[in-house]
């Protein structure tokens, strides 16, 4: 009988398996590949930027490589807090793999990521319209309150003014088109669990409401004609223009079209969905997710100051309008309402604006509600649980703004500047960013908010590598001169005491950080 055996398993395990041994030169060799290959990836990408703030930061600096790491030396040490975010979101490695397994995962396991959703047939939701769904029961989302008070407000001080307020609150896309969500028809609307509540809410305080969620059921079920694009956030232009028409008998019903506004011939418009861009596949994926379809412009539809109508609206009154948005224009809510109104109407609409901006501008400028009698009010009902529904209050009237002298430059103390969210991770590609500009040419009293470009085509610009107590120079002009030309596309705002600022400016130029 042979002698029993007793060791440790990790007796046992060194025994079996036995111990590997490494000469000096191996070990220095394998620790300096593993230490490289740490070092690498940093390296590399502070030769490449991490991105708009780094970039700016990068460029104000001398060129090369011992440049480039000097610069990114300094921005350790003044900007620490926004590394990691820079890091995750500009990574070489990121964007350089990501869009490839991305396409892996959408195109054969059908995945989306943390912003889409893909359904049945290659149907692409929005979270937050999802959520919208999903969201209230038991516990109700208090935006909801928010927004009734927030409209109330408004309708108080319309009609202060003799102004008819009409809400037009518009559904997004899993409250219409649901099968490809839950795998069949379902004849009521998904709207959130406290949509009835604030309707009623609305109906007891007097407010008009126009929902037009019951005539895209029915149309989708009397036709079979799907009422949103199929990659995208937004209705169909046939979608569109049928809710447009009831709006109109809505606001007048005895309005006839006018021969001054004529429809010109169907434009066939080919675009890929907000959605589609924001899976952030390869390319020619991206470009296989197109779409095609048809709109109807409209003739000398133009925005008109002097209309007793006003609509202020969000994307879902820009698309088909603006072409920043992909899907042509001249064709949209507000020129499809001014022909069956038979006049052109007066327009305030500002993509993701549905919310805030559009009151907001609305307050900074009063003088459009000059000759108005009714004001339609857009927007999409995520913003009910997503959106931001602050106080806001339209003045009587305002004196005239210093910033109505014409173009200037300025040199002043950033105080305060909007964020943007990650490029990519929401429905728009342009944006707007704010920022509340102090001691304006030596005057410490002396304050303004100026707009300027913070993202172009999914890409941050380099006025987004401003910061607080930044010193700057930069041409500007009247914020009112270009309204009608950029006022459309999404604008970051700033919340307290720069929201109220009257002195607004447009700079269409990069500042210049001045350096002490």
């Amino acid at each position: 009988m042979p002698p029993k055996i007793d060791m440790s398993r990790e007796e046992a395990a060194e025994r079996e398996i036995g111990v590997t041994r490494f000469s000096p030169g191996v070990k220095i060799l394998l620790a300096a590949v593993f230490l490289g290959s740490i070092a690498a990836i940093p390296f590399i990408q502070s030769t490449r930027g991490f991105g708009a703030s780094w970039n700016a930061e990068i460029k104000s600096e001398s060129v090369g490589v011992l440049g480039r790491l000097s610069s990114v030396s300094h921005f350790l040490k003044t900007g620490f807090q926004g590394i990691e975010s820079s890091l995750e979101k500009n990574s070489f490695l990121t964007k350089a793999m990501l869009p490839a397994m991305q396409t892996i995962a959408f195109r054969y396991f059908g995945l989306g990521n943390e912003k889409v959703y893909v359904a049945r047939d290659g149907w692409l939701y929005y979270r937050p319209d999802v959520d919208y769904v999903l969201e209230g029961g038991i516990i109700p989302n208090p935006r909801i309150a928010e927004a009734v008070r927030a409209l109330t407000q408004l309708d108080a001080e319309l009609k202060s003014r003799g102004i008819r307020l009409l809400l037009l609150p518009v559904p997004v896309k899993p409250v219409v088109e649901s099968a490809p969500l839950s795998g069949k028809a379902i004849a009521e609307p998904l709207h959130n669990a406290s949509y009835q509540k604030f309707l009623a809410d609305l109906s007891a305080s007097g407010i008009e409401v126009f929902d037009p969620t019951s005539l895209l059921l029915a149309a989708r079920q009397e036709s079979g004609a799907s009422q949103f694009l199929k990659t995208d956030t937004h209705w169909t232009p046939s979608a569109m223009e049928s809710v447009a028409a009831a709006l109109s008998k809505k606001i007048n019903p005895s309005a006839p079209p006018q021969a001054a506004l004529q429809k010109s011939a169907p434009v066939k418009v080919q675009n890929t969905g907000d959605l589609a861009v924001m899976l952030q596949l390869l390319p020619e994926a991206v470009a296989a997710l197109a779409e095609t379809t048809e709109i109807h412009p409209v003739t000398n539809s133009d925005p008109d100051p002097a209309s007793e109508v006003l609509l202020l609206g969000d994307s879902f009154t820009n698309i088909y309008s603006t072409p920043d948005l992909g899907w042509g224009e001249g064709a949209g809510l507000a020129e499809q309402l001014s022909w069956n109104l038979g006049k052109p109407i007066d327009r305030i609409s500002i993509n993701a604006g549905g919310a805030l901006s559009v009151r907001q501008s609305l307050a900074r400028n009063p003088a459009r509600l000059d000759g108005k009698k009714t004001v339609v009010y857009q927007f999409a009902v995520r913003e009910l649980t997503s959106g931001d529904w602050r106080s806001v209050s339209i003045p009587a009237a305002v004196a005239q703004s210093p910033s109505a002298e014409g173009s200037a430059v300025l040199e002043g103390v950033v105080k305060a500047v909007s964020r943007l969210p990650e490029p990519g991770s929401v429905p728009y590609k342009d944006a707007l960013i704010s920022l509340h500009l102090g001691d304006i040419n030596g005057d410490p009293q002396s304050e303004a908010l100026v707009f300027l470009k913070g993202m172009t085509a999914n890409e941050p610009t380099e006025a987004t590598a401003l910061n607080p107590g930044d010193r700057i120079s930069l041409g500007v002009v009247p914020w009112e001169s270009v309204e009608n030309k950029v006022g459309s596309i999404t604008r970051i705002e700033l919340d307290g005491e720069a929201a109220e600022l009257e002195t607004v400016y447009w700079s269409e130029k990069v500042p210049v950080i001045i350096k002490p």
